[in-house]
């Protein structure tokens, strides 16, 4: 723990930094530089003894909520509660998920789909980090650009120029083409096959190109603006297959200039080349809850040497 300060709106609770999130617990319950177990947002309790307490406030899954106008971002576990389920040799910085059978929150899938089989040549799953987790790597001074966060599922499509082989890919399993979905309607929408392998052919490169398939039936919540809409696709990134890396800004193969080459949509760019602040962090993290009128799940910002995303705390409590 970081700091732990008395919340300004209540006599009997505190809010508590850890590893760039704020939590709040109860009064007199943690202090400065105390070392526990931080479970954050999108995790899955499990039904275990120790968890009870916690499930009763959230019983699906851990969301950020706003307690007496301030944010809390998960929850903290004292390590008394649950060593048991931990080694004697516990480090600071280990991460316990799977030693306390707790689990990420996946969307529903909202159709059946023929999976082809697992990511192909190793191409990662698409999983941004939140700036929070971050907080030692952030570029702060240097140009980014502001990209919209779409609530929708993950979508990919690759072509490997030495195999000759293109495919289409969720967040996690590749899909038959010849199997009709969200995935590979894309596809035949846009022509991506042809447009992909001429790409890669004419700039001797092999990609997969990562993007959110969103529209009517896809993360179907009220407050969602996306899945109101048609369903169609915007590009976010540009993984390169063969040097196992994403395509950065500045780079030939950045997703801006790899969307406009094959004619295909990307995601909202909300700012370019401004610089990175904190201030710039907080506008998108608390300061605002919509962009153009429209409520919005956060944004992601790139720069030369990575990305992470800001989540809406407004739009994340509602999910």
């Amino acid at each position: 723990i970081s700091q732990v300060r008395n919340h300004p709106n209540a006599d009997k609770l505190d809010l508590v930094q850890i590893l760039g999130y704020q939590c709040v617990t109860q009064k007199g319950l943690y202090k400065k530089n105390d070392i526990v177990i931080y479970i954050r947002t999108d995790a899955i309790l499990p039904e275990e003894d120790w968890a009870i307490e916690y499930k009763k406030y959230s019983p699906k899954r851990i969301k950020a909520v706003r307690l007496r106008n301030e944010w809390s971002q998960g929850i903290i576990v004292s390590i008394d509660l649950v060593k048991q389920y931990l080694p004697d040799n516990l480090e600071i910085g280990q991460d316990v998920t799977d030693l306390l059978n707790i689990v990420h929150y996946e969307p529903p899938v909202p159709q059946q789909l023929d999976a082809k089989g697992l990511l192909p040549f190793n191409i990662p799953k698409t999983d941004e980090k939140r700036w929070e987790e971050q907080l030692n790597k952030l570029p702060f001074g240097e140009l980014v650009d502001v990209t919209l966060k779409i609530d929708g599922q993950s979508w990919s499509s690759y072509y490997h120029l030495f195999d000759d082989i293109f495919g289409v890919l969720g967040r996690t399993l590749e899909y038959k083409m010849d199997c009709p979905n969200n995935y590979t309607n894309l596809v035949t929408k846009y022509n991506i096959k042809s447009k992909l392998k001429q790409y890669c052919e004419e700039n001797n490169v092999s990609l997969c190109i990562r993007g959110e398939s969103y529209g009517e039936g896809i993360q179907s919540m009220p407050n969602n603006p996306h899945s109101k809409l048609q369903k169609d696709l915007a590009i976010f990134s540009v993984y390169n297959i063969d040097k196992k890396e994403y395509e950065r800004k500045g780079s030939n193969h950045y997703f801006i200039n790899v969307a406009k080459a094959l004619n295909l949509p990307h995601v909202m760019i909300v700012e370019e080349n401004v610089i990175l602040t904190q201030e710039l962090i907080d506008k998108y993290s608390t300061g605002i809850t919509t962009i153009n009128g429209v409520s919005f799940e956060g944004v992601v910002v790139q720069h030369a040497n990575g990305s992470f995303k800001i989540i809406n705390k407004d739009y994340d409590s509602k999910k």
